[in-house]
């Protein structure tokens, strides 16, 4: 058995949400016109041979990998660990909406906090303890290399906890795009 596995890390295709910057968070959202073309394109860049397709349970993941499936003749195993972080009130909401309904919370970053989170909401901290319960079952896998197809949160936070980078870190550098993906290496343990 090998000491690390290789972990690719992609972020679903775009959506009507993605599309007008508005919070998307669990909200069940298909993949639009361009995003089901960016999930083709995707199947066709990831590695062939793929062990294990690992995939949030939510549509726009499940869509996504269903390209990868096909094309790689792969089960999709779904872990409701890898779900995007729920965003309770503020789902729907472009900022404009978020200014005059939620000023209070929006202007104090409650998004940005590790222990808070709008009503109705995951904290950071929540969707951390999620992920790395998520981490430990591909760990304890046999098949190898893994494609997880998630969302751009959860992406953020497996970088954040693969590269044992600090907590204040998790909003730094650019988000993995749509249909994206970064590889890494998941120790065993």
């Amino acid at each position: 058995m090998t000491e690390a596995i290789t972990l690719y890390v992609a972020r679903h295709g775009q959506t009507r949400l993605n599309r007008e910057w508005r919070f998307q968070g669990s909200t069940d959202e298909p993949l639009d016109e361009t995003g089901l073309a960016q999930a083709k394109a995707l199947a066709e860049r990831v590695p062939a041979g793929i062990g294990l397709l690992a995939v949030s349970p939510l549509l726009r993941a499940r869509q996504t990998a269903g390209y990868v499936a096909q094309r790689q003749g792969l089960e999709m195993v779904l872990m409701e660990e890898f779900r995007e972080r729920a965003f309770g009130v503020f789902e729907g909401l472009g900022q404009e909406e978020l200014e005059s309904q939620y000023a209070e919370l929006w202007h104090g970053g409650i998004v940005r906090e590790w222990d808070a989170a709008p009503p109705g909401g995951e904290t950071i901290r929540e969707v951390k303890m999620r992920v790395e319960r998520g981490l430990t079952r591909l760990r304890e896998g046999a098949h190898e290399p893994v494609l997880l197809v998630a969302h751009s949160f959860v992406a953020r936070m497996i970088k954040l906890l693969l590269n044992g980078l600090p907590e204040s870190t998790i909003y730094d550098g650019e988000m993995l795009g749509n249909a994206e993906f970064e590889t890494y290496r998941l120790p065993r343990n």
